[in-house]
């Protein structure tokens, strides 16, 4: 049994994962030459320069191909990071939201953000399921205010009483946190991130390095702590029957 928000988080990683693959079999498929053409003035074959009009400009070399091939890697591994982790708020947040539908425990979930809404704006929500999405909306953007991946975890885990290994999050969290800097510095890492992840590969200048074997680390890592949550979820009896499938 698992809910429909974790088969939903484990189909949209299926597709990232589709992407990263496909990225990795063009890779080798540009290193072996297979989509070389000697004859032609272009980097690539099937370029068409009346559609194609940017990258007519590469010349036809080994140096060219890797570049392009290279930017286009890393430009799909920097959206995977960002994209998983947009389904892991995604997922706890319909958590939240899916819990108090239920009636768990209100006071808990809202816990020490507590906020204020005017009857009227109650009664313009109209029903249950849309008062508990205001709720956990409200509640979740609280929690990303604080700006910490950490305590984003911890303090959901803690609004539904699950039992969460603490090592699970702690070893997902840096591939999360990665996030952050790739949005806000352009993969430049903080040198209190780099003494405290010093797996966690950088280049000279201190930006991170999205090598294949980091990508494959965070999808394994950030799965096993997504299905902990649900597991936890599950087996407390949080959520309608509607809400799970087997």
């Amino acid at each position: 049994m698992k809910s429909k928000a974790f088969h939903a988080f484990e189909q949209k990683l299926s597709y990232f994962d589709d992407d990263i693959e496909l990225i990795d079999v063009l890779k080798i498929a540009v290193s072996r030459g297979d989509l070389t053409d000697p004859t032609s003035q272009y980097v690539m074959k099937y370029i068409d320069s009346s559609k194609h009009s940017h990258i007519v400009r590469r010349k036809n070399s080994d140096v060219s191909r890797e570049q392009i091939i290279n930017h286009l890697r890393s430009s799909i591994y920097s959206s995977y990071v960002k994209d998983v982790y947009e389904e892991v708020t995604h997922y706890l947040r319909t958590m939240l939201k899916k819990a108090a539908e239920n009636g768990f425990d209100s006071a808990r979930i809202i816990g020490d953000h507590p906020f204020n809404v005017e009857a009227k704006k109650i009664l313009e929500l109209g029903n249950w399921t849309n008062v508990c999405q205001m709720v956990s909306d409200s509640l979740f953007q609280s929690l990303e205010k604080e700006k910490s991946t950490l305590n984003l975890l911890k303090k959901t885990a803690k609004k539904l009483a699950l039992n969460v290994d603490e090592q699970l999050i702690n070893d997902a969290l840096p591939y999360l946190e990665v996030r952050h800097f790739l949005v806000h510095s352009d993969g430049k890492l903080s040198q209190e991130y780099i003494k405290k992840y010093p797996s966690i590969q950088h280049d000279k200048d201190g930006c991170v390095i999205l090598s294949y074997t980091f990508i494959c680390n965070m999808r394994s890592l950030v799965k096993s702590l997504i299905c902990k949550f649900d597991e936890e979820v599950i087996a407390k009896n949080f959520l309608k029957e509607s809400d799970t499938q087997p």
